[in-house]
């Protein structure tokens, strides 16, 4: 159920309701989304969205200051009306209590020992928020009309949440009441918890980008043996291609040894024996 919220409690007084002018925050809002559904960053991008991504962000949070819906009281001091609504919405109540798991936030305890394979929670399904129920609510005619919506489930449902929040009637206040005010998500990272993981694998792609180019290089640089290049008669694959001198390109090898020119474009092998027994070099053709 998260962890325990860290949002105070905010109460309206002189000058906390700031007028927001709706265009502005439009803009804001249209800027945001453009930014969040552009192509992926290059390698060594990725902090610079981030900061422009977390600046628009921020940017709309202080404009909406004051004027978002707070809960007097913790989310614990809820969890009766909670459990009471459960009860009476026809939902399983026995068996289990919430209980604070230390570091792991709020969960269901059991008070009894259950058996393998039973059932010992269930929930009506009028009682979950989901695309269906946004659509039988307020939000219904603004669902049909929008792509986003239809083709987004999970931007539907924040949405429905956000409306049912705002409404002092929703059946599903009891729930809504005790939700965390925030959430282990990047979204909730403080700046300096985001930017070393973020730098260092901007590092680590920009290191494997330069070793990609050192080694096309390299492969280039150490092709094979192409027309005109000189032949060493003592090595039959020479590590490195060197550019042929005009002596080597009209027959004239490093050893001393005479080849045609055509023996050499024709990409055909030196019988090297002749080396050995001081004969002319024999030129077999593959």
């Amino acid at each position: 159920m998260g962890k325990k919220s860290r949002v105070k409690t905010q109460k309206s007084g002189t000058g906390a309701m700031a007028v927001v002018s709706p265009k502005e925050m439009m803009n804001l809002i249209s800027e945001l989304l453009q930014k969040c559904s552009s192509a992926a960053p290059s390698p060594g991008k990725e902090w610079e969205e981030y900061v422009q991504i977390r600046g628009l962000v921020e940017k709309i949070r202080k404009k909406q200051k004051g004027i978002s819906v707070i809960f007097e009281g913790s989310r614990e001091e809820f969890f009766p009306e909670l459990m009471a609504w459960a009860q009476e919405s026809g939902a399983s109540c026995e068996g289990f209590e919430i209980s604070n798991f230390a570091g792991e936030g709020f969960g269901l305890r059991a008070t009894k020992d259950i058996k393998a394979e039973e059932l010992f929670l269930w929930i009506p399904r009028k009682m979950l928020m989901t695309v269906e129920s946004a659509k039988n609510s307020v939000l219904g005619p603004l669902y049909s009309q929008d792509r986003i919506l239809q083709a987004m489930g999970n931007v539907t449902l924040a949405l429905h949440l956000l409306c049912e929040r705002a409404d002092p009637s929703s059946p599903w206040l009891p729930y809504i009441k005790t939700l965390p005010g925030d959430y282990d998500t990047p979204l909730y990272y403080e700046e300096e918890e985001v930017a070393s993981p973020i730098q260092e694998a901007s590092k680590e792609a920009s290191s494997i980008s330069s070793d990609a180019g050192r080694s096309v290089s390299q492969a280039q640089d150490t092709s094979l043996i192409q027309e005109g290049d000189s032949v060493d008669a003592n090595s039959t694959t020479p590590d490195t291609a060197v550019p042929a001198t005009t002596q080597e390109q009209e027959g004239q090898t490093k050893n001393g040894d005479k080849a045609t020119a055509a023996s050499l474009s024709l990409g055909v092998e030196l019988d090297l024996s002749a080396e050995r027994t001081g004969d002319e070099p024999k030129v077999n053709s593959e």
